[in-house]
Order: C-alpha cells, then structure tokens, then sequence
C-alpha cells in the first residue's frame, strides 16, 4: 500500500513538474513570438513616424528656400534656386520611399487614407510652389501674398493635420503594445505563483526556470520602453526644430537674421531663472512652466505671417490704417499656434505659447492691444515677453531705424516700468544688467 502511494506520489510529481516545466517553455515559446511580433509591429510604425516626420521637415525647409528666392532683399538667389530643387528632388525621392510604405497598408484603412492624403498633398503644395515662382516676375507681391494665404497656408495647415493624426494614431499604437507587454507580464508572474503551488515537491527548479523566464521579459520590456522613450524625445526634437524653422521662416520675411527669436528665447529663460531665485510667483514658476514658456518663446511673432510685405517691411513710419493691419498679427498668432501645435502638443504648452503669440503687445495700463488688457489680467508669461521683444527690437538694426544703444535701451525699459512694463518684470530685468551686457 505504502509503496503504492509513493509511486503514485512520484507519478504524481513527475507529472507535476513535467507539466509546469512544459507550460512555463511553452509561455517562454508564446512570449518569445509575441515579442518578435512586437519589435516588427513598433519598428513598422517607427518607420512610418519617420517617414512623414522627414516629410515635414523636408517641407519646411522648402518653404524657406522659397521664402529667400521671392524676398528681394535676401541675396544669392541662384544659391537659393539651386538649395530649392534639391530640396525638391529629395522630397519627391521621399514620397516614393512613402508609397512604398502604403502598399503594405491595409486598403481603405484610416492610415492608409491619411498616408494618401498626405501623399497627394506635398504632390499639389509643389505644384502651388511652382504656380508660385511662375508668379515671381509677372505679378505685383500683393497678389503673391494672396496666392499664399489662399492656397499654400490652408494646404500646410491640411498637411500638418494629417501628419499630427499619424503621429497621434502612432502613439496609440505603441501605447497599446506597452499595455499588451504588462498585461502578459502580469500574466507570465500570476503563472508562476500558481506553478509554485502546483510544484512543491520541484520548488527548486520551478523557481530557477520561472526566474529565468521573468528576468527575459522584464529585459524585453525595458528595451521596448526604452525604444518608446527615444522615439518620443526625438518627435520633440523634431516639433521644436520644427517651431524654430517657422519662426526663423516669419522672421526672414521682415527682413530678420532669424537670430531675434533665439535671443529673445534666451532673455525670457534669464528672467524666469532670476525670478524663480528670487522667490517670485513660486506657484506658477514650476520647472515645467519655465520650459515651455522658454520654447513657446520663439512663437511670439507667428501672425506676422498674415501681414503684407508691404507693411512688414516698410522702412518709414505706419499710416493709421496699416498699424491697425500690423496689430492684427497678435490674435493671428495666438489662432496659428493652436492650428499648427494643438491637439498634438500637451494643453498647458499650446496655451503658454498661444497666450505670448496673442498678449506680448499688452501693456500694463492697459493701452496696449489687442484686447487692451491691464495689469495681471496680462498672463505672466506674456508680461516676461514684452520685456524680452522689446529690448531686443531697441539694440537691434531694423528696417525702419538704427539700433539703440545697450544704455540707451535698459534707460528706456526702466521708465516704462509701470507704464508698457510688469514693475515686478522690469525689476527683475534689471538685475541681469551686468550679464545681459557680458554676454554683448
């Protein structure tokens, strides 16, 4: 009898043992092919996040070669013609690598749509483009202008868009692996305790085995968080060169370096750093806070976009009618930033750099525009702006005047401290007088 039941009882562990050892290689087996399935699926949409990512770069970088050839006071136009077929040629060369993508896209599918939408798009964007140079020497810059604002701004817009649903639909997807990764993980560790209880009598080797298998899908985990954590920090890289790209493209139409947007973005984090030292709106200036109103900063004069050339780039003094255009660029402003970031950017950013494109004319008595706003009803970040924008105007060469003296421009600042500027802002401004002048 008693050998009876410690044959059974070895039967019975044998059979134990060999079946968790069988179920945990299987799950090893299923885990092993789910995560191949995996790699393929993220490097697929990684490939296409890359490809209408460069797609969009390579658009805007377009946009400024012909931003240079059609503005009269940019020279090395033949260089600038030479930079744009380039450019146009690597385009075309990537929308044959993008409908190569395509074909492996389920037809008729939400992607699939929006891969052609895109596809067709940069396809008549370079056909407006070419309208457009035809344009150059047989029509006044007036009806340049209109051709732009009717046809290639909403076409970008349309373009952004469907770029930004891709991007969008990409993180769904990875998101939804991520989830698909811990939930067979969770599934992987529930197994192995109910294979503990199963194998008592192999603890030992169940444990080791069950270790082994957890310690390569934790490994495996990491590597695919680590791959997602990299691809998002390259789309912000992308979105803020892609910022700095329009606004060093809206700067060129005035006539401007570019380099105005980097020195002010500069000012504006000198003063929200001297102001966080200081101890000053403590419950607004957070570390994330500073960032986005540091890289929302080059977005403070994106409405200039909607303004003719030929008051942009006036060289004497605005009639009243053309200021009332002028001083429509900062509502315009605050409209573009939310057609080309929102929806695709975290909600706080958009609004900090909506609110800067839209409030930076503000003045503290309230004379500014365009709503003429008072005091804090201006948003702090816009206040900081203000100071940045036009110190930065004063010491520098524009069209329409000379640059101001360092001297000159810091007295300027601290008279209108109370009047155009936040006192608290001027304040703060003026204690980096010495830096300001050493980084001259």
């Amino acid at each position: 009898m008693k050998k009876s039941l410690s044959i059974s009882a070895l039967v019975v562990i044998f059979v134990a043992q060999l079946v968790g050892i069988l179920g945990i290689l299987y799950l090893k087996y299923c885990m092993d092919v789910q995560a191949s399935l995996y790699d393929s699926m993220t490097n697929q949409i990684f490939e296409e996040e890359r490809d209408v990512e460069e797609i969009r770069s390579l658009l805007y970088k377009y946009e400024y070669n012909m931003v240079a050839i059609l503005n009269a006071s940019i020279p090395d136009k033949e260089e600038n013609s030479t930079a744009l077929s380039t450019t146009e040629l690597k385009i075309r060369n990537q929308l044959i690598k993008h409908s190569e993508i395509m074909k492996n896209m389920e037809r008729g599918s939400g992607k699939e749509r929006l891969f052609r939408s895109v596809n067709d798009g940069v396809l008549n964007y370079l056909n407006y483009n070419a309208v457009l140079l035809s344009m150059r020497d047989s029509e006044n810059p007036e009806a340049i202008t209109q051709f732009v604002k009717v046809f290639i701004i909403p076409l970008m817009t349309r373009l952004n868009f469907s770029i930004d649903k891709l991007s969008e639909m990409s993180k769904i997807y990875i998101e939804q692996s991520k989830s698909d990764m811990d939930s067979y993980l969770k599934s992987t560790k529930l197994f192995s305790i109910i294979g503990f209880v199963v194998l008592v009598f192999s603890l030992v080797i169940s444990t080791i085995y069950t270790y082994k298998v957890l310690k390569e899908l934790e490994e495996k985990n990491k590597f695919f968080q680590s791959k997602s954590e990299a691809n998002e920090m390259r789309i912000l890289e992308i979105q803020n060169k892609t910022i700095m790209g329009i606004a060093d493209l809206v700067e060129s139409r005035s006539g401007e370096t570019g380099q105005h947007v980097k020195r002010t973005s500069h000012l504006v984090n000198m003063i929200l750093m001297q102001a966080k030292k200081k101890g000053k709106w403590t419950e607004i200036l957070t570390d994330e806070y500073i960032d986005y109103v540091t890289r929302a900063a080059p977005m403070h004069d994106l409405g200039k976009i909607v303004i003719p050339d030929a008051i942009l780039n006036k060289p004497g003094k605005f009639t009243p009618e053309e200021f009332e255009i002028m001083k429509t660029h900062a509502s315009a402003g605050g409209k573009i930033v939310y057609d080309i970031i929102g929806g695709v950017a975290e909600k706080n950013y958009v609004d900090i750099a909506s609110d800067i494109a839209s409030y930076h004319h503000e003045k503290w008595n309230g004379k500014g525009y365009p709503n003429g706003k008072a005091g804090e009803e201006i948003p702090l970040c816009a206040r900081i702006m203000a100071v940045a924008d036009v110190f930065d105007a004063l010491v520098s060469e524009r069209c329409y005047k000379k640059p101001m003296s360092y001297d000159d421009a810091f007295a300027l600042i601290e008279r209108e401290s109370g009047e155009h500027f936040d006192p608290d802002v001027v304040e703060l401004f003026m204690g980096l007088k010495d830096e300001i002048y050493a980084e001259k």
